[in-house]
């Protein structure tokens, strides 16, 4: 099981692959597209990324609903791993 500090540095560190920058400059709260420019095909792999690392089950309908960091903070709070505080 993932603590709240281990989720939130696995959910940076596959939000900057995604984005292609460093996970110290991501912003807390960016927008997928517009801040990060991760686009639908690099959405559907951070997903992915995450599904596995995480041993969860994204359902598809909920990828669609993904818009910004905080989206994918709470998708992953109500899957059971809540990413708490994001460490420094």
């Amino acid at each position: 099981m993932t603590t709240p500090t281990s989720t939130a540095r696995i959910l940076r560190g596959a939000l900057a692959q995604a984005a292609g920058a460093d996970p110290d400059t991501l912003p807390e709260d960016g927008h997928l597209e517009h801040d990060l420019g991760i686009d639908s095909l690099a959405l559907h792999e951070l997903v992915v990324g995450l599904e596995q690392q995480l041993t969860v089950t994204v359902p598809d309908e909920e990828v669609g609903r993904l818009a910004t960091v905080a989206d994918l903070r709470d998708l992953l709070a109500r899957l059971g791993h809540p990413t708490g505080t994001d460490p420094e």
